[in-house]
């Protein structure tokens, strides 16, 4: 069964998706933005997670949005 769970990269702070089970899943996945290995104790496969706003966006941002 997979399994996901959503954490910062913790070099760069990234948002992730952390996805264990999956297809592609390894004991040393990547950041696919800083390419920093990161420690995991299951097979994990991770994705930027784009699903919600990054904390450091200020709502200001939102507003100038149409």
């Amino acid at each position: 069964m997979a399994l996901a769970r959503f954490a910062p990269c913790p070099h760069c702070k990234t948002p992730l998706s952390y996805l264990e089970g999956v297809s592609g899943s390894t004991l040393t996945p990547t950041c696919p933005r800083c390419h920093g290995v990161v420690s995991v104790s299951r097979a994990t496969f991770l994705m930027v997670d784009n699903s919600r706003p990054s904390e450091t966006a200020s709502s200001e941002d939102f507003k100038s949005m149409p």
